[in-house]
């Protein structure tokens, strides 16, 4: 029943009926009304970065932003994102301590890319 009345109007219409009521409200946005949004775009929440493999890319920037430190634009991001299996081997061998035949096994097995 409430997704029946809700589809009724828009959530900007829904958002100016429920303005002043004394109830909690807030409109749930999809991910691409949220990066666009006025307060995303002034905390400076999406950033451009260039990818290798896919040009211009916009990622979403780090959240946390220091003040009062000398820093104040935040820590920011540090790379484009990673391709499929760009640090598998570094993982598995460095962090996880495996040994090229076992992260060849797991190739061939289609386990890691």
């Amino acid at each position: 029943m409430i997704s029946d009345i809700t589809r009724t109007k828009t959530t900007a219409e829904w958002l100016d009926i429920f303005e002043g009521c004394g109830m909690p409200y807030a409109a749930i946005n999809d991910v691409k009304a949220t990066l666009e949004h006025e307060h995303a775009k002034a905390r400076g929440m999406v950033v451009e970065v260039e990818h290798e493999g896919c040009g211009t890319v916009k990622v979403v920037n780090t959240p946390v932003k220091w003040s009062g430190l000398g820093r104040e634009e935040g820590l920011g991001v540090r790379s484009a994102p990673p391709m499929l299996g760009e640090h598998t081997e570094e993982i598995l061998k460095e962090v996880l301590g495996m040994e090229e035949s076992e992260v060849k096994k797991l190739r061939e097995e289609g386990a890691v890319a």
